[in-house]
Order: C-alpha cells, then structure tokens, then sequence
C-alpha cells in the first residue's frame, strides 16, 4: 500500500518487494527529472506562462506518482506470501498409534449401530490435554509418551478445518476461532429425548451478535456464564458420565480483502491475515448439536456420542478499515 505526504515534498511508495518491508523515497526533484513536462501553449510574452506551467509540471508530476504507486501496489500483492509453518512429522508407529487411540471402543459403535446410521450423527474419543504439543512440536518421551496430538480437540462441522471444543483442565471448553461456542448441561435424558428441552430451546432462541464489538460482549459474558431458569449457559462444562449437553456452534464467516490486509498488519509469524485466511477456507456454520458422554477411561479420556438438531448460515463480521483483525478473546 502507499501513503503520500500532503505537501508533497516527498512521496513514500512501498516498492514491490513490499513484503520484505522494502520502501524507497522519491523526492519532487528527482520526480521531474524523470517526468516529460509539457510545454505551455501560451507564448512566452504572457504573463501567466509561467504559473500555467507550473501547473502543467504540478499536473504530470502527479500522474507519473500516481502510476508508480499502481504499479508498487500491485508488484507488491503480487510478490506477498504468506509464511508457511513447517508441521511437526510423526513416524508411521506413533501415527498408528494414535489411530488406534483415537478410534472408539468397538462395542460403543455395535450399541449404537443404529443411531449412528443416522444423517449428522457421528461418535469419537477426546482425550485430556497434557501440554505436550506446541506451535511447532508434538512430545512423544517421557510423561508425553502417552500423549495423542490432536485428541483434545475436535469440531463437530463436517470438513472443518479448526476445532469446535477443547478438552483441557478436566472442562469440556468451547474455544472455536472466531466462533461463539455456547455450552449447556441437559441431564441424564438420552439424545432422542431432547429435542423439547428447555436448554435446546434457550439455545435455538439465543440471537448471536451481528458485529464485532456485540461478539466480543456476548463472549465476555458466557465465560461468566449467563443464567436462566437454574441452567448456566457459558463456553464450558464439566464432563459427567452418561449425562447429555447441548452446545450452539456460531462460526463467525469473515470476507474482508486478506491481501489487501495483509501488507497493513505485518508480515510477522503471528500475523492475524493468517488465521483469517482459515476461517475464509474454512467451513463456516451456526449449529446446534446434542452430545452425551458414554464412556470414560482410566486415563482420563472420553467417549462422545453425538447428534446435529439443525444448521443454518453464520453471521458475517468485516472489520473496518481502523479495526485490527483479531479473536473475540
């Protein structure tokens, strides 16, 4: 992108190497020695010759900046890219093994063999959390060997690319990217029975914010929590056995111009533009889902059963040209 000082002593254009940071200052002078200045039409003997060609000079000045910057600007979208994290590698033993950890019990699938030859029904492990995975490394030594990357989290959206809940400090937490995730206990009333429950019915009622400050408040107050009826509805909740919840999934949809961004927030490993473009590929719902906890393990992991109610297009949040992209949190 490009800036221009108003008294126009110099013109700042960032060059097409934008991403590296690249700028060159071009000063009037050196503008004029470049730009062919037209020759005034009026003859020498009147008065005005010279402020015409003054403007005349003022005039194509202008149009050549004007042409650099288009030309900066799109050398520098064109060159952008985004940096690429380099992914932790598992050796095929630890890949088999975590298959094989994360696949269901048998006999929880043969029991509810027909439930889940349902549409939108689906059954999986969740394992706790054990802070053996960082940004750029999955610990499998020591207290880790245990450890399944990637089982503490997962999303109930078909295709999606960022998770949904979290399993961590023994809460099931709903932490979705850009996504308001709503949390309720229904009880010990099996999947089927809650269709007319009074927390489904809360949760199909909730109107989500249509805008980012409303987002950010609306989170605020479910990490409180937000009472009714004796039912706390917030972004978490303690796993119980043989007990069913309810939770309304709003992924936020975002369509702001992330290449025009990105030169704005910084090519910088935390960049904003980067999450953003996920959510942009991602797939982007508001649900509403039943869940019941069938099985828990000695080492602390559990077994979900689960079942969509309904589906429906998410909001859309575009951030203003002053609003720095970033999570409701």
């Amino acid at each position: 992108m490009w800036a221009e000082e108003v008294d126009m002593r110099w013109i700042v254009v960032v060059t097409g190497v934008a991403c590296l940071g690249a700028v060159s200052l071009l000063s009037t002078g050196n503008l004029l020695a470049q730009v062919p200045v037209p020759r005034g039409s009026r003859s020498g003997s009147n008065p005005d010759a010279d402020a015409y060609r003054q403007i005349q000079k003022q005039r194509a000045m202008d149009a050549h900046a004007r042409t650099m910057m288009r030309e900066a600007e799109a050398n520098a979208r064109a060159s952008a890219t985004l940096p690429r994290e380099k992914l932790p590698k598992l050796t095929e033993k630890d890949r088999k093994r975590i298959e094989a950890l994360l696949t269901p019990d048998p006999a929880d699938v043969a029991a509810n063999k027909e439930f889940l030859e349902q549409p939108r029904t689906g059954i999986f492990r969740l394992f706790p959390n054990s802070n053996c995975e960082s940004k750029m490394q999955i610990r499998v030594d020591g207290d880790c060997a245990n450890h399944v990357p990637g089982g503490s989290n997962y999303s109930f959206r078909p295709g999606a690319g960022t998770p949904d809940i979290h399993f961590n400090t023994g809460r099931v937490i709903g932490e979705g990217f850009f996504s308001e995730v709503i949390l309720a206990e229904v009880g010990k009333m099996t999947i089927e029975e809650t269709a007319n429950a009074e927390q489904v019915a809360f949760l199909r009622k909730f109107e989500p914010a249509s805008d980012f400050a409303g987002a950010r408040r609306q989170h605020a107050e479910l990490i409180k929590g937000i009472r009714s009826n004796g039912v706390t509805y917030s972004n978490r909740v303690l796993p119980k056995l043989d007990t069913t919840y309810a939770v309304r999934i709003i992924a936020y949809r975002n369509d702001n111009n992330l290449r025009r961004r990105l030169p704005v927030e910084g090519l910088t490993p935390d960049n904003p533009v980067i999450s953003f473009q996920t959510v942009q590929a991602d797939n982007r719902f508001d649900l509403l889902v039943v869940f019941r906890i069938i099985r828990r393990e000695a080492d602390g992991n559990i077994t979900i059963l689960w079942k969509e109610l309904s589906r429906q297009k998410s909001p859309v949040i575009t951030f203003g040209r002053d609003e720095r992209l970033t999570d409701f949190k």
